[in-house]
């Protein structure tokens, strides 16, 4: 299974075990001491961990593999996403505005945007509730056909997919592509025709 973001709701030091609740999620996860990640031999409400979930002993949901997730270093990773998202923003607005490509660039990556955004929420949704979850190779799909900008947007706003380097490094290689095609684009070399015969 997926890892997923929790955070620790209570936490009994002298016993050696607590409880964390998913991100806009309402069931408990039992967290025991030696699921945590080697070096890490405690916690406290409000930490903000990375999981697996597994069935416990009692039938009800436990963690796995627990990672204590580093609060300055999420909040910059996050930063990182929506900036870059700007960036891409405004860039394909500039070149609309002057008249570089056409208006129908803004379109796609509206749309797409859109439905990629939608689909880290309803992915963010399945891993705190137990539903089918999106293959990763189609919300990456998603992002290299246009929606990079809503993707970038929904992997902030949910915190998904964040803590993933893989993900993330393929995330970035799509954000370096499009920003190569803008920059043809903003040269004058390729047209949207070819940009849409260069992906298919």
């Amino acid at each position: 299974m997926a890892k997923v973001q929790a955070d620790i709701v209570e936490w009994f030091d002298d016993k050696g075990y607590g409880f964390a609740r998913l991100k806009g999620g309402t069931k408990r996860i039992f967290v025991h001491v030696k699921s945590l990640e080697k070096g890490l031999s405690r916690l406290k409400k409000g930490d903000e961990l990375e999981l697996e979930i597994i069935t416990g002993r009692t039938g009800k949901p436990a963690a796995k593999d627990v990672k204590l997730l580093d609060a300055k270093q999420l909040a910059n990773r996050l930063q990182l996403h929506l900036t870059t998202a700007a960036i891409l923003l405004i860039t394909v607005n500039l070149l609309i505005i002057l008249d570089k490509a056409p208006f129908d660039l803004v379109v796609i990556y509206s749309i797409m945007g859109l439905i990629s955004l939608y689909l880290y929420g309803h992915d963010k949704r399945a891993a705190q509730f137990g539903w089918s979850r999106i293959a990763e190779w189609k919300l990456l799909s998603i992002d290299l056909f246009g929606g990079i900008i809503g993707g970038l947007i929904g992997q902030a706003r949910y915190r998904h997919k964040t803590s993933k380097f893989i993900f993330q490094a393929r995330v970035f290689l799509i954000v370096a592509l499009h920003s190569f095609l803008l920059a043809l684009f903003g040269s004058g070399i390729i047209s949207l025709s070819s940009a849409i015969n260069f992906f298919v």
